[in-house]
């Protein structure tokens, strides 16, 4: 029973006996002969004791709710009276989740003509991957990158592949040091042009540039650390980039993020110099080692292969030009065999951009050992690509594009829309 209802309770009790106690002087001084008289100042007498034992009973409650009440202030100083644990000091700004977003969705029209004398045609509307770019800056000198890719594949359905987790310390302009999950740099491209769509001039990567689940002969993610910057040396810039960390698994799209078969570790170099007097220019080169394990289940596949990657880049970028031309030579020496396999592929884009119009043009090409065991699957492949692109607002542009492609045994005719924009 709550405080005010037992308070309530006894101011009405005492109301009552206060009438009965000035009634029933009255009514005993008042001389009673009938038997009805006698009854009635029995019963009054009853209900006046009656009384006297329910304002008993509601006097000890209030005494106990008093005390309970007590003690239940008493604990609350007691509690109180106890420091709260306090949080180490922090020094500077409360971390800013900053997200941003890439997407993109198209209209895809294809003619296949197959080397059988066969041929098909294809046409759908696309919805792209949905890309989140997140970034906090976490202390003064260290800053928090992630990317994770809302895939939608051709099978149906949805995936979710967390792409890029990098937690960066900022040294120096010449040192800054990274550890997480990244893009390999053995590339240009790979370096300037990850997930996002928008980011590209054409609506798709090279063919050399393809990611590791979409048959590329590259390994273009990597766990483990990285560490680069950038030093001024006599005629320009020298920037470069390493990384150190798990290798590849046994097949092209086993990107090993929690654990490696082997114990050798994917270590590569990536440089570019550019030249004061040339503003735009760069160019440079990259090497990465690594050691693949064995697959017993594939043949020729019995031993490890030794991987050597060999990169070589030129680019000018400077509005409204641009020129990137970019080679790979795959070197795998196989123990299993003894005998070395490579495979070479690369690019030339060139682009010029009027007011919000840029056109383009690429020429691809792949050329792999076909007795190389490790890229089973892939073909030879010589095509190029052109179309225009339009900005219809700084955020959202507009390509239309065609594609031809050689293949081993097709050629493809491919017409695309799309529009890609970030938010």
């Amino acid at each position: 029973m709550s405080e005010p209802a037992v308070f309530n309770r006894i101011r009405t009790t005492r109301i009552l006996m206060v009438c009965f106690s000035l009634l029933l002087p009255a009514v005993l001084g008042v001389p009673q002969s009938s038997a009805d008289d006698n009854g009635r100042m029995e019963r009054l007498e009853r209900e006046v004791q009656e009384l006297k034992t329910i304002v008993s009973q509601l006097v000890e409650e209030n005494r106990s709710l008093k005390a309970s009440q007590e003690a239940s202030q008493a604990q609350m100083q007691s509690i109180s009276s106890v420091p709260a644990p306090s949080l180490p000091e922090k020094r500077g700004t409360v971390p800013t989740l900053n997200i941003r977003g890439f997407g993109n969705v198209q209209y895809d029209f294809s003619r296949v003509d197959r080397n059988d004398s066969t041929g098909s045609d294809t046409n759908n509307f696309a919805l792209g991957d949905l890309d989140l770019f997140i970034t906090s800056r976490v202390g003064d000198k260290i800053s928090f990158l992630g990317e994770t890719l809302f895939e939608f594949p051709g099978s149906g359905g949805s995936a979710v592949d967390v792409e890029r987790v990098m937690l960066k310390y900022e040294w120096a302009d010449w040192l800054n040091v990274s550890i997480g999950r990244g893009h390999t740099a053995l590339s240009y491209w790979n370096q300037y042009y990850h997930h996002g769509k928008w980011l590209y001039t054409t609506t798709d990567r090279p063919a050399t540039q393809r990611w590791e689940d979409e048959d590329g002969i590259l390994p273009l993610h990597f766990v483990g650390i990285e560490a680069g910057g950038s030093v001024d040396v006599p005629g320009g810039t020298l920037s470069y980039i390493s990384n150190l960390g798990n290798g590849r698994g046994t097949v092209t799209d086993d990107i090993q993020i929690v654990a490696d078969k082997n114990d050798s570790k994917m270590g590569n170099i990536y440089f570019t110099y550019e030249p004061g007097a040339v503003e735009g220019l760069g160019v440079g080169g990259s090497f990465l080692h690594d050691t693949i394990s064995a697959d017993l289940a594939t043949a020729d596949r019995g031993s490890e292969i030794d991987e050597d990657i060999y990169g070589v880049h030129l680019t000018y970028a400077l509005a409204p030009y641009e020129f990137i031309a970019e080679t790979n030579i795959v070197d795998h020496y196989n123990h299993a065999t003894n005998l070395s396999n490579v495979t070479t592929g690369g690019y030339v884009q060139l682009a010029y951009t009027v007011n919000k119009y840029k056109p383009y043009f690429r020429y691809d090409w792949l050329w792999l050992d076909d007795a190389d065991p490790f890229f089973p699957g892939v073909q030879d492949e010589a095509g190029y690509t052109t179309g225009l692109r339009y900005e219809l607002s700084a955020y959202n542009a507009l390509k239309l594009e065609y594609r031809y492609a050689n293949k081993d045994d097709e050629n493809k005719n491919e017409f695309t829309v799309q529009s890609s924009f970030a938010f």
